[in-house]
């Protein structure tokens, strides 16, 4: 089970272990480090049965929990799937021996150009807020479609947009009772975003920070 952070294909998903979301088509889904850290053991071994002591090595080697955190990982996988216990199409329980990846792995070719809704290079930082845009339209606001979804009643419904395609993004508001601000300057056309840049809904609401991820996948801190 060695651990990656190259993107993989299990069953219809695209799995990104470095930006920590998995993708179908227009379909993403964000998963905690533990979560996708469980992922890539299984994908490390398809088909193979791991017991529950050697994936809590595996992915809890830092720290000492017992199996309800490895059953509580299982449970959130199959959920962000779209996987059933009693009918698995992925992520198989083996009684009393462990669990067994029953969807086919296989790697994601290299060089392709981003498809709409796949991970891009820009993620939104802000308080207990950590979210990987998407290639495309990404929707801001607290209605339940929007993609970064603030429960805030500053925030309109549906707030502004942040539209990316590869190295660049651009954000627009999008009606917005309280306006949107980059560095302080209301947005009143598209407005683009670059590493750093402060992004506010509204003058008192909430507050982010964009940061751009490194073609080697790495990210460069910053306060928050």
């Amino acid at each position: 089970m060695a651990p990656t952070d190259n993107p993989f294909r299990v069953g219809a998903w695209v799995a990104d272990p470095a930006a920590l979301v998995l993708s179908d088509g227009d379909v993403t889904v964000h998963l905690r480090p533990k979560v996708m850290e469980l992922l890539a053991a299984f994908a490390g071994r398809p088909g193979e049965v791991l017991s529950k002591r050697e994936l809590l090595d595996h992915v809890w080697s830092d720290v000492t929990v017992g199996d309800a955190s490895l059953t509580v990982a299982v449970g959130e996988l199959r959920e962000a799937l779209g996987d059933r216990p009693d009918a698995p199409t992925y992520i198989e329980t083996i009684s009393r021996r462990g669990y067994r990846l029953v969807a086919p792995v296989s790697g994601v070719e290299p060089g392709l150009p981003p498809t709409a809704g796949s991970p891009s290079r820009f993620w939104l930082l802000g308080h207990e807020l950590e979210v990987v845009l998407v290639e495309g339209e990404n929707v801001i606001g607290r209605a339940p479609d929007a993609q970064v979804r603030i429960l805030s009643t500053r925030i309109s419904r549906h707030h502004a947009r942040i539209v990316v395609g590869g190295d660049t993004a651009v954000v627009e508001d999008l009606g917005s009772k309280n306006g949107t601000y980059v560095k302080d300057a209301r947005v009143d056309q598209a407005t683009p975003l670059s590493h750093g840049d402060e992004l506010r809904l509204g003058k008192m609401a909430a507050s982010l920070r964009v940061v751009v991820i490194g073609r080697d996948s790495t990210v460069t801190e910053l306060s928050r």
